[in-house]
C-alpha cells in the first residue's frame, strides 16, 4: 500500500524509526573508492531512536517514507537491476511511490536514479563526469542520488546500493525500518588512460570546443575531439558555435606554420591551425591517433606548441592505396589528388609500390607537384573494349586551375596581325577556329575532306600576339575563340614507371587513350618511363601515352617512352595504322629534353613514336626517338643533339626548322608529308647533321599530286646547309624531285589544283667532307633556285 505522509507525521515517524547500520564511503579523485566507517547503529532496533540529522529514512514501520524517481525508459541492464531493487521491498509489502520527475521541493525525500533531464541543480550528477564505467551513490539533503555514466554503470550502482549500502542481502537488515547515512558519498570515476589535461596550468574541465557547426568538416573534427577527450580522459567538452569560456578553436591562417598543421596554446585557449581546409579532416584524424591514442603520457600539461605535422605533402598510402599490383588503387589515388588539387599540396607515391589503376571511365586529375619516384603503375587494357568510355579516357589528366572560356569581341583576324583587339587578365593561349575554310584535306590511303581552319596563338594581357606564334591565316570571321590559361602555376611530375598491357581489339581505327593527358600550361615531367607488354596478333592503335593539348610551355625530361607495334587495318592490308606514344595538339612551346625510346628506333615493325597537329614551337633536345612528326603542321621546330630513327622528320608547317648536331637514319633529313602537300612555308637550317643513308641522299624529300589541300603549298624559301656527313656516297641532292617530268610551270600553273611556291635560295655554309651536291635530280623544276656556297 502506498501512503502519503504529512510533514508533521513524517517528523514523528523519523523520530520513532529504528536504524539499520549503513556504510559511508569517501570519494577517490583518481578512480576507485576509499571507504570510511560511520558510527553504526546496532542492536535492538526497537529501542533506538533515528537521528535524522545523520540518517535519511527510506522506510518506517513497513511504510515507504521516500519517493523513487527514475527515467521513463530504461536500458535492459538498468531496468533489470531497478526492477530487482523495487521487488526486494515488495516482498515485504513495501510499495514505493514512483515518479519520473524530481520534486521542486528540496526538502521532499526522494531517491533519484539515473540521468533526469529536468534536474540540473545541486542534486544533479553529470554522468559524463563519471565516464561510461563510472557511477555514484550520494546523499545530498533529503535526496539519495544514484547515477551512472551508462546504463551498465547505473545497473552496477543499483547493485552496490542494494548489497553494500542498504545491505538488503543481509538477513539482519530490518527492511521495514531502513535508512542511509547522510555521509554516504561513493563516486567511482572511470579509469582513463589520460588522468588529467591542463592548459597553461588550468584544468581542461569547463572548456568548450568552438567551431562553425554548419561546416561539415569543422563539425566532424569538433565531434571527434569531443569524443576522444571524453573516451580517453573523461573530459566532457561541449561543442558550441560561440562561447565565453576558455575554448579549443580552429584557425585557417598562417598560424599553421611551415608544415601546414599546428596545435598550440594561445593564452588559455587551444588553437588548431590548418593552412589547407581541404586537408583538415585527414590531418585531424592523424592528430587524434598520434596525440591521444598512441601517447604513453597519463598527464598532459599543454603549453606553447603542442603538435605539428607537415601536410605540404600527402601520400597514397595514407588514403588506403595498397600498392600490391593487383588491388585496384584508382579510387584511393584519386582521393589523394582531389584533396591536393583544392589545397595545393604535393602528392607522393610510396617508392617500391605497384599501383593497379584498374579500368575507369574518367581520369585522376592532377593540379599539383607529384612525386612518383620508385613507383610502378599498371594500365591493363587486355580486356578493355574499343569505343568505350574506358578506352577513351585518360588514366591521369594534368589540368589547369582555370577553366577554358570563350572569348567575345574578336570579330576577324588577319595573317600576321600583331594584336587581337581585346585584353586578358594574364597571358593566354587562344585557340582560333573558322568553319568557312577547310584545310589539311588529306590525300592518299587515309584521304578525308579536311578540317576547319584553326590554330593557336599566345597573347599577353594587352592582346599582343607573341612573335613566336604569329597568326598564320586570314579569319574573315571567327566561329569560336577559346582561351586557355598560359599563366598556370608551374608544377612538376617526377618519376613513375608505367606498364601498359596492350589491348587486343580488332585492327581498326578505334584509338585508345589510357594515358597521361596534359592540358595545363607550365608543366614539367621528369624521369617518367612507359613500357608496353602483351602486344599480340591484333590490336587497335593508341593516341599517345603522353598527350599534350591546349596548353603552353610543357617540358618532358629524362623520360623513356616506347614505340608501338604496327598493325595493318583489318579491311586494308596495305594500310598501316599510325599508333603513338607521344601526341601533341593545339599546343605551344613543347620540349622533349634528354628522352629516349625503350625499343629500337630503326625497327620498322614499330610505328614512329610521335604525332602532332596544329602546334607551334616544338623541340627535341638530346632525344633518341624514331620520329618527329607534324601531321597538320607545326610553326617552328627544333631538333638538336638528337638521333632520329627510321621515320625521320615527317612534317609540314611553317616558320623555321632547325636540325643541328643530330643523326638521322634514312636517305632524307626531312620528309615533307605528301598526304598534306609536302609544304613548308619558311626556312630550314641543317647544321652538323649526320645522315645514315643507304642510298642516294636527298636532304628534303617530298612529292606532288594534283590535289587541293586547302592551302597553297610551299617548299622552304631559304635553306642553309652547314656541315653534312653521309654514311654512303659522296654527293647529295637538297630538294625533292617531286615527280618525273614535272616543271615549274606545272606546279605553279593555274590549271592544276595544287600550286607550289618553290624555294628561292640554298646556301651551303660549310662542306667539310667536300661532297658534291646539287639542287635536285629534277634539273628542270628548280631552274630559278639560287645556289650559293659561302
Amino acid at each position: 500500500m502506498v501512503i502519503k505522509i504529512s510533514r508533521f507525521l513524517l517528523a514523528v515517524v523519523l523520530i520513532l524509526a529504528l536504524i539499520v547500520s549503513v556504510s559511508s564511503c569517501g570519494f577517490d579523485t583518481n578512480g576507485g573508492a576509499d571507504t570510511d566507517s560511520t558510527d553504526d547503529v546496532t542492536g535492538d532496533n526497537s529501542s533506538v531512536q533515528l537521528d535524522t540529522s545523520k540518517y535519511l529514512p527510506i522506510t518506517s514501520d513497513g511504510e515507504p517514507v521516500i519517493t523513487v524517481v527514475s527515467s521513463y525508459s530504461k536500458g535492459s541492464e538498468y531496468a533489470k537491476e531497478f526492477n530487482e531493487f523495487i521487488s526486494s521491498f515488495k516482498k515485504s509489502g513495501i510499495n514505493f511511490r514512483l515518479a519520473y520527475a524530481a520534486s521542486d521541493d528540496s526538502e521532499y525525500p526522494e531517491i533519484l536514479i539515473g540521468d533526469r533531464i529536468n534536474v540540473l541543480d545541486e542534486n544533479y550528477i553529470d554522468p559524463h563526469v563519471l565516464g561510461d564505467d563510472g557511477y555514484a551513490i550520494r546523499v545530498m539533503g533529503n535526496k539519495l542520488i544514484v547515477a551512472g555514466g551508462s546504463d551498465s554503470a547505473l545497473a552496477k550502482a543499483l547493485e552496490i546500493l542494494v548489497s553494500e549500502v542498504l545491505l538488503l542481502d543481509s538477513t539482519e537488515t530490518d527492511i521495514k525500518n531502513l535508512s542511509v547515512s547522510r555521509d554516504t558519498n561513493i563516486q567511482v570515476r572511470q579509469n582513463y588512460p589520460i588522468k588529467s589535461i591542463s592548459v597553461a596550468g588550468y584544468d581542461l574541465q569547463g572548456y568548450d570546443i568552438v567551431c562553425d557547426i554548419y561546416n561539415a568538416d569543422l563539425k566532424y573534427c569538433a565531434d571527434a575531439l569531443h569524443s576522444v577527450l571524453y573516451d580517453n580522459a573523461g573530459y566532457w567538452v561541449a561543442v558550441k558555435e560561440k562561447s565565453t569560456a576558455p575554448s579549443i578553436r580552429f584557425s585557417f591562417t598562417d598560424d599553421a606554420g611551415e608544415g601546414g598543421f599546428r596545435v598550440f596554446v594561445d593564452g588559455r585557449d587551444i588553437v588548431i591551425a590548418c593552412r589547407y581546409p581541404a586537408l583538415l579532416t585527414y590531418t585531424f584524424d592523424t592528430f587524434i591517433r598520434e596525440f591521444f591514442h598512441e601517447t604513453d603520457e597519463s598527464v598532459l600539461n599543454l603549453a606553447g606548441d603542442v603538435y605539428s605535422r607537415d601536410i605540404t605533402k600527402i601520400c597514397y598510402a595514407d588514403f588506403g592505396a595498397v600498392g600490391d599490383g593487383v588491388t585496384d588503387d584508382f579510387d584511393a589515388i584519386k582521393k589523394v589528388h582531389d584533396l591536393a588539387n583544392v589545397s595545393g599540396v604535393m602528392v607522393i607515391g610510396e617508392s617500391g609500390k605497384t599501383y593497379n589503376l584498374g579500368q575507369h571511365t574518367a581520369p585522376i586529375t592532377i593540379k599539383t607537384d607529384t612525386v612518383w619516384d620508385g613507383v610502378t603503375f599498371i594500365v591493363d587494357d587486355s580486356n578493355v573494349s574499343p569505343n568505350t568510355a574506358i578506352s577513351k579516357s585518360a588514366v591521369f589528366s594534368v589540368e589547369s586551375d582555370v577553366k577554358a572560356s570563350g572569348v567575345r569581341g574578336i570579330k576577324s583576324l588577319s595573317k600576321g596581325q600583331t594584336n587581337v583587339g581585346v585584353t586578358f587578365d594574364s597571358p593566354t593561349l587562344l585557340y582560333l577556329v573558322y568553319d568557312g575554310v577547310k584545310q589539311y584535306i588529306r590525300y592518299g590511303n587515309n584521304a578525308d575532306s579536311g578540317a576547319n581552319q584553326q590554330e593557336v596563338i599566345l597573347v599577353d594581357e594587352n592582346g599582343n600576339v607573341d612573335p613566336s606564334t604569329p597568326i598564320l591565316w586570314d579569319y574573315p570571321s571567327l566561329t569560336s575563340v577559346t582561351a586557355y590559361s598560359a599563366a598556370d602555376n608551374p608544377i612538376t611530375i617526377s618519376g613513375g614507371k608505367f606498364i601498359t598491357v596492350a589491348n587486343a581489339a580488332p585492327r581498326n581505327y578505334t584509338y585508345y587513350n589510357r594515358n597521361l593527358s596534359i592540358s595545363r600550361s607550365n608543366v614539367t615531367v621528369v624521369g617518367l618511363e612507359h613500357y608496353i607488354e602483351g602486344e599480340g596478333s591484333t590490336g587497335a592503335p593508341y593516341t599517345g601515352f603522353i598527350s599534350i593539348l591546349n596548353c603552353n610551355n610543357v617540358i618532358i625530361k629524362d623520360t623513356v617512352l616506347t614505340g608501338h607495334k604496327v598493325y595493318k587495318l583489318s579491311t586494308d592490308s596495305t594500310n598501316s595504322m599510325g599508333t603513338y606514344d607521344i601526341s601533341i595538339a593545339t599546343a605551344n612551346c613543347v620540349t622533349f629534353k634528354d628522352c629516349r625510346q625503350s625499343n629500337s628506333i630503326t625497327d620498322t615493325t614499330y610505328w614512329g613514336i610521335m604525332g602532332s597537329n596544329y602546334s607551334k614551337n616544338l623541340t627535341y633536345d638530346g632525344c633518341v626517338f624514331s620520329r618527329f612528326d607534324a601531321h597538320k603542321g607545326t610553326h617552328n621546330a627544333t631538333i638538336i643533339n638528337s638521333e632520329i630513327g627510321h621515320q625521320k622528320l615527317s612534317i609540314i608547317g611553317s616558320g623555321t626548322l632547325i636540325v643541328e648536331n643530330t643523326v638521322i637514319h634514312g636517305n632524307n633529313i626531312v620528309n615533307l608529308r605528301s598526304d598534306y602537300g609536302s609544304t613548308w612555308e619558311g626556312d630550314m637550317i641543317f647544321r652538323n647533321v649526320t645522315l645514315k643513308n643507304t642510298g642516294t641522299a636527298t636532304l628534303i624529300n617530298g612529292s606532288w599530286a594534283n590535289h587541293y589541300f586547302g592551302y597553297t603549298c610551299y617548299l622552304p624559301e631559304n635553306i642553309i646547309i652547314d656541315g653534312i656527313t653521309l654514311a654512303k656516297g659522296n654527293s647529295f641532292y637538297v630538294l625533292p624531285k617531286l615527280q618525273n617530268g614535272i616543271d615549274s610551270a606545272t606546279v605553279s600553273g593555274t590549271a592544276n589544283k595544287n600550286q607550289v611556291v618553290l624555294t628561292k635560295k640554298i646556301t651551303v655554309v660549310n662542306n667539310p667532307n667536300n661532297y658534291s651536291y646539287s639542287v635536285s635530280s629534277n634539273t628542270v623544276l628548280y631552274s630559278d633556285v639560287e645556289l650559293v656556297e659561302e
